[in-house]
């Protein structure tokens, strides 16, 4: 199999595993846009365009989920005080506790692995070595 095979498979191998919310009875999506975005912010304030970049989004897109992240007190807008026109965004607590709840929900699926959990993670921590000269 060839690696772009293999970056295919993976692709939807991780959507698969990170099906881990219930709502109304239907399997929900735990890593969301949302959620991906405040993963970045965790080290680093981040800009617009390096979303648009790291997750290719449109700007529109961009802005109206950052919009509406700030009115949930997930992250928050600065702008440059030299230049109005830089943006950036900041996880806020409220986000991090966010991020964490969401990573404990994957966390707790994965751990069904049972003893493979520690190999699943060795193996993942070396795709992703592999994987990085994408980001």
């Amino acid at each position: 199999m060839k690696l772009s095979e293999y970056i295919v498979k993976l692709r939807i191998a991780t959507r698969s595993a990170t099906m881990c919310e219930n709502v109304s009875g239907k399997n929900k999506n735990t890593l969301s846009l949302k959620t991906k975005i405040l993963f970045l912010l965790r080290n680093k304030p981040l800009s617009p365009s390096d979303f648009m970049s790291i997750l290719q989004l449109s700007k529109t897109n961009l802005a109206i989920l950052m919009k509406s992240m700030v009115e949930e007190d997930l992250v928050i807008k600065t702008r440059n005080n030299a230049d109005k026109r830089e943006i950036t965004y900041k996880i806020t607590d409220a986000g991090i506790k966010y991020l964490d709840e969401r990573l404990e929900i994957i966390e707790s699926c994965a751990k069904t692995l049972g003893e493979d959990y520690d190999s699943a993670i060795q193996k993942l921590r070396e795709a992703l070595s592999v994987l990085e000269f994408i980001i």
